[in-house]
């Protein structure tokens, strides 16, 4: 019988140390703050902020579980949370978790509790050698692409809790003038609630030589690296490659790059195949404000690529990505404060300095708004195997004196890349072929200083190869959101979702309350 990986790394020892990692830098770190500030009588800027919250949600809705056959039902939800950022010397990131306890008043779903978390923090444990990279996310993700939407009802039978924790221990110097080194180690473990999907557990070598200096024209690097992907239901995946970069700046503003290397792997078949890597690539930056990369690689699925763009104004941010490759299943989720955090964050870079004191501005600006934090689409479904996936997504934000509109469009199309395991109870065991395209729209309106209104339009589709196998859910809210009290905020959300196609129509109407009280 094959061993499962949890004989490999014990996912609570995994979980613990992350927790350590994180939390203890950022509280040792306030003595040495309040230290210099005794030191000094010159105002600082705070390196550490901690905000404790609790919230009080109460949900009406027709059709608690999302079934064509409704059933209403009353869901009280008492969540409270805790938010740290810290940006001391040997800490930057941030660490964001709340408790969600659930009940139901006539009993679509047993009472429990569920866990949100996002944190990522960069740890320096050697001045400018030795680092630790410290990532975890916990949150709940839809089982099946042909399923309900996890942002419904949190009876949804289709939503699970999923967990990532990843720690990374690293070296990074330089070899006098000759060249830059990075030695680093990554584990990464991925847990579900749900025993129809596999844990992963990923492990990572990697070693990086290199040479390019700010302002040289041309550089270097080699990079090998070694991959194991443990999968629970599935099998191992090892992979081994080996990359040669060369870089030549044009100008300042214009670089391209080339590739060569070879990689071994077992994806494809039962023992390891070796493949040759080829590949170019190029970045533009004609001012601070507009970026553009691609990167093209020949692989041993065929091709690959990677194309960022990225433009700022005063009051607009434009981000548009494009990518080809292999996904593991562990990048569903990404540890941050939201996408729509990243694009406003990126907006107010230049008026306000200190990451800090931005991080507060932009994180009020939302929930005085009403905005959700995350614009994503839809969450990446579960699987048990490597797939090839490409996506694309394109976020926009438009900020008036008084407006926002925020548009996000989404596109993806996964095949499983393991035709070896057959049965592994996922999509992919009827599908050769998923297809998911979505967009959302939220548009928000300061009526005073504390009041504001919002209203949302959300559409979202996912396609499979078996005939009849399609979804289509449309969602549509509107909210009233104001100041109670200073720190206090509360709000009023009408929901309609009408889903069609043969694979799970329902219809639901819902009213949302919310209270939140800022310690």
């Amino acid at each position: 019988m094959k061993p499962t990986y949890r004989r490999v790394v014990s996912p609570p020892f995994a979980r613990c140390a992350f927790l350590l990692l994180v939390t203890a830098p950022a509280f040792m770190a306030r003595p040495v703050a309040a230290q210099q500030m005794e030191e000094s009588t010159e105002p600082r800027q705070p390196s550490i902020w901690m905000e404790p919250r609790i919230s009080l949600q109460h949900t009406v809705t027709s059709n608690a579980r999302l079934e064509a056959t409704p059933v209403s039902d009353q869901v009280t939800e008492v969540i409270p949370g805790l938010r740290l950022v810290s940006n001391t010397a040997r800490i930057k990131g941030f660490f964001d978790y709340s408790l969600r306890g659930i009940h139901y008043a006539r009993g679509t779903g047993s009472d429990h509790v569920l866990h949100n978390l996002n944190a990522n923090a960069v740890i320096e444990a050697i001045e400018q050698r030795a680092f630790v990279d410290v990532e975890g996310v916990v949150a709940s993700q839809p089982i099946s692409a042909f399923g309900a939407p996890v942002s419904g009802s949190p009876a949804n039978p289709n939503a699970t809790q999923s967990s990532s924790f990843r720690v990374s221990p690293y070296l990074r110097g330089r070899f006098g003038s000759l060249a830059d080194y990075e030695a680093r180690y990554s584990a990464q473990d991925t847990h579900t609630n749900t025993a129809i999907r596999s844990n992963i557990l990923t492990q990572d070598w990697l070693l990086r030589l290199g040479n390019r200096s700010s302002g040289q024209v041309l550089g270097w690097s080699v990079d090998a690296s070694q991959q194991t992907v443990d999968y629970s239901l599935g099998r191992n995946i090892d992979t081994a490659t080996l990359r040669a970069h060369l870089v030549y700046a044009i100008s300042p503003q214009i670089a391209v790059s080339g590739v060569v290397g070879a990689e071994s792997n077992n994806q494809l078949s039962p023992i390891r195949e070796s493949n040759s890597i080829v590949g170019l690539g190029a970045v533009w930056q004609p001012s601070e404000h507009t970026r553009l990369s691609f990167d093209h690689e020949r692989r041993y699925f065929g091709n690959a690529h990677n194309v960022v763009l990225e433009h700022r104004t005063g009051r607009t941010v434009w981000r548009y990505t494009d990518s080809k490759g292999v996904s593991s299943g562990q990048n569903a989720q990404s540890a941050s404060l939201g996408s729509l955090f990243d694009l406003l964050n990126g907006v107010y870079a230049r008026q306000e300095l200190d990451p800090i004191r931005r991080t507060q501005f932009v994180l009020a600006e939302i929930e005085r708004l009403g905005l959700p934090a995350n614009l994503q689409v839809f969450p990446d479904f579960l699987r048990s195997s490597s797939s090839l996936q490409r996506a694309q997504q394109l976020s926009l934000a438009l900020l008036g004196q008084r407006s926002m509109l925020t548009l996000a469009a989404t596109r993806t199309d996964n095949r499983r890349l393991d035709t070896i395991a057959r049965s592994l109870g996922d999509d992919f065991d009827t599908n050769t072929r998923i297809r998911q395209r979505g967009w959302s729209l939220w548009l928000a309106h300061r009526l005073t200083p504390n009041s504001s209104l919002n209203a949302s339009w959300i559409e979202q589709q996912s396609m499979g190869t078996v005939s009849g196998l399609e979804t289509r859910v449309r969602s549509l809210s509107f909210g009233l959101n104001t100041l109670l009290a200073p720190r206090t905020n509360g709000g009023v959300q009408m929901r309609r979702v009408v889903s069609g196609g043969p694979a799970i129509p329902y219809r639901e109407s819902a009213v949302i309350g919310t209270i939140t009280h800022r310690f």
